[in-house]
């Protein structure tokens, strides 16, 4: 191996080891560029402005401000050539968090990065194209105008001949919550910017701009675990919230992240023992005394997981049970999961095949029995299962077919399965509709499991098994159309609970993006559906009911604002379920 190899791939271990993404390699500290100076910088929170615009400012010239996490904003430089230097140069930008080492910044699209998520990086704009010139905007250098380009989702400036004259730059960045590694910029978090040359050299400069960090409320950032599967948020006993979802659309690792002020703040629980099994897309969770426990599908394993939450009388806020594998039952066309744990501590854990859905069941004692395949003999092929626990530790189950057929069965409480019975068709057939079952809902007051449905139509249906008996008649849940596989979620993008009788949904409209809410008070009767997060393009959703003490219980959620698959949109939400 080559000298020069070899210390690559040193640098390149221990930026790995530093939780570093490759495009943030420590700037060199190389000497100051005394022919240019920066003479002025100001901060721009209007990402759509023009280039040239006077407006949207975040701050006055010269002035440090404070930027949100996953939310995009643009620096402008203006940077004066104090001699009549004729070479061209090529200037690219530089960060310190928290006054550290200088790190060059790197390259990545926003909210979608095609091959890493760095914690800063230069992002795409819309306001202008890249080299767009710039106009003598800023005004604090007195020597003459020279030009400038605005950077668009590119390392490095055009090239520009200072001549004793002085030019202005402007940056489109994002500073993200959670980044590669992964890492995690935190609340209070201050980057410092400067610009310096292609080389590294940086610019001599009085004062760079700082901005400091700050996570909204109820900003969760990061990337949706695509599953049709229930993932929370789930609550301890004392109050505290956990969700399940990954750092980054990049480094698709498995994340606890957890609340101790009912959704307000977020931050990950226990981040050095994350499980080692990635791959995040067939994924489900279930709750029971203090431990979240998980079922997840890869492409070819299905592995258990299980995360003790603060209200565990040992070790809590640690994970427990990390990659105990189930089963490998071969490539299934869409990665598929659902998981209840039933009164005696055994899990039931159902998942896909390359033709049927299966299920196996863990004791008590941890060892997983045999595996069960659901219809194995009769067509059509199946997906799309969705679990939930009913009275005597019945499970109930419903899934998807790939003709349009939506199916029911129960799973005894000694593991035999009743008959199979119909409870639709219309229901697309295409792999990405396999997930067209939205979470199973059960009421014990009346023994009775609600099968909420998507038809290809794009509306939501249900039908009710009350008491074990037959599925009753389909009822139309809204006429709004409802979004299904959006970026490739293979799920209907609604979300169903229960609170006491009245079932409650959320769902996202196909059409504008937006999230509804729905519920049902009387079988057969529901209610018009009201506004509830507007200005979004809603891509995925999950919930579940919330005790929240005095405030009275709500109907907590948490959505994807519109991501494209991507990272950094996930944000929480609530319903109050009083009076409902």
């Amino acid at each position: 191996m080559k000298r020069f190899q070899l210390l690559s791939l040193i640098i390149s271990l221990v930026l790995l080891l530093s939780g570093c993404s490759r495009s943030e390699q420590e700037a060199a500290e190389g000497t100051e560029l005394t022919t240019y100076e920066q003479t002025a910088y100001r901060v721009r929170s209007d990402f759509t402005a023009r280039l040239d615009a006077d407006q949207g400012w975040a701050g006055p010239l010269n002035g440090n401000v404070t930027v949100n996490a996953d939310q995009p904003f643009r620096i402008r430089f203006e940077v004066e050539s104090t001699t009549k230097e004729s070479e061209e140069r090529r200037f690219r930008l530089q960060y310190r968090r928290n006054g550290g080492a200088w790190m060059n910044v790197g390259v990545s699209d926003f909210p979608y990065p095609e091959e890493m998520a760095p914690r800063v990086s230069v992002d795409r704009v819309g306001a202008y194209q890249h080299g767009a010139q710039t106009t003598d905007l800023l005004a604090a250098s007195g020597a003459p105008f020279g030009g400038g380009s605005g950077i668009n989702l590119s390392a490095v400036s055009p090239a520009w001949a200072g001549e004793a004259a002085h030019s202005e730059w402007e940056w489109p960045l994002v500073i993200r919550r959670f980044a590669d590694g992964p890492v995690t910029n935190e609340e209070g978090d201050t980057f410092e910017f400067r610009m310096a040359d292609a080389g590294g050299a940086p610019i001599r400069s009085d004062a760079n701009p700082a901005v400091t960090l700050s996570i909204p409320e109820g900003h969760l950032g990061g990337t949706f675990v695509e599953t049709p599967g229930r993932i929370g948020p789930w609550e301890a006993s004392n109050g505290d919230l956990y969700f399940i979802m990954e750092p980054t659309e990049t480094d698709n690792v498995l994340m606890v992240v957890k609340s101790t002020d009912r959704g307000a703040t977020w931050r990950e629980v226990d981040g050095a023992n994350r499980p080692a099994a990635d791959d995040l897309e067939g994924f489900a969770t279930d709750v029971r005394q203090g431990t979240i426990h998980m079922l997840h599908q890869q492409s070819d394993a299905v592995w258990y997981h299980s995360f003790r939450t603060s209200d565990h009388p040992a070790d809590p806020d640690r994970w427990d049970i990390r990659d105990e594998l189930v089963t490998e039952p071969g490539e299934p066309p869409t990665q598929v999961a659902s998981l209840v744990v039933r009164s005696d501590g055994s899990i039931v854990g159902v998942y896909g095949g390359p033709a049927k859905i299966r299920f196996k069941i863990r004791s008590p004692d941890g060892t997983w029995g045999d595996e069960t395949v659901v219809d194995s003999d009769v067509p059509p092929n199946l997906s799309g299962p969705q679990v939930v626990l009913g009275e005597n530790d019945v499970v109930h189950l419903a899934y998807t077919g790939d003709d349009g057929t939506a199916w029911y069965r129960r799973i005894r409480q000694d593991g035999p399965l009743t008959p199979r019975e119909q409870i639709a068709t219309g229901l697309g057939t295409t792999e990405y509709d396999v997930g067209s079952i939205l979470p199973l809902v059960f009421i014990p007051e009346t023994n009775t499991a609600v099968v909420i449905y998507r038809l290809a139509t794009g509306r939501l249906w249900e039908r009710r098994i009350v008491d074990h008996g037959p599925p009753g008649d389909p009822v139309r849940v809204s006429d709004r159309m409802v979004v299904q596989n959006a970026v490739d979620s293979d799920q209907t993008g609604a979300d169903a609970i229960a609170d006491g009788n009245t079932v409650h949904v959320l769902f996202i409209e196909e059409n504008s993006g937006s999230i509804f809410h729905t519920y049902s008070s009387e079988p057969g009767v529901w209610q018009p559906p009201t506004l509830e997060v507007d200005g979004i393009q809603g891509q995925w959703i999950r919930g579940t009911k919330l005790v929240q003490g005095e405030e009275g219980d709500v109907y907590g959620f948490v959505y994807d604002a519109g991501s494209n698959g991507g990272t950094g949109m996930n944000e929480y939400g609530e319903v109050p379920l009083n009076n409902r």
